[in-house]
């Protein structure tokens, strides 16, 4: 699913619903954190965008811009 990416790219350990679990992310295992996001996909980074083969999560939308070419305006 993730390439040769860890799922630790893609998890988000800032959401309040990461905070809110009690988990503890150092004793996570890529199994745990693989069956989190099946889970519960709020502990998905957003967005995630495939870019040239790629995996890159939680860019906000100026660094997306960038990686797909084209600059966003504030």
């Amino acid at each position: 699913m993730l390439g040769e990416e860890s799922s630790r790219a893609v998890f988000n350990f800032n959401s309040m619903t990461f905070k809110k679990s009690g988990l503890n992310k150092a004793n996570l295992t890529e199994n745990d954190l693989m069956r989190l996001l099946v889970e519960e996909p709020r502990f998905f980074k957003r967005p995630l965008a495939v870019i040239d083969g790629r995996l890159h999560a939680g860019m906000n939308a100026k660094k997306l811009g960038i990686k797909l070419g084209f600059e966003i305006e504030n």
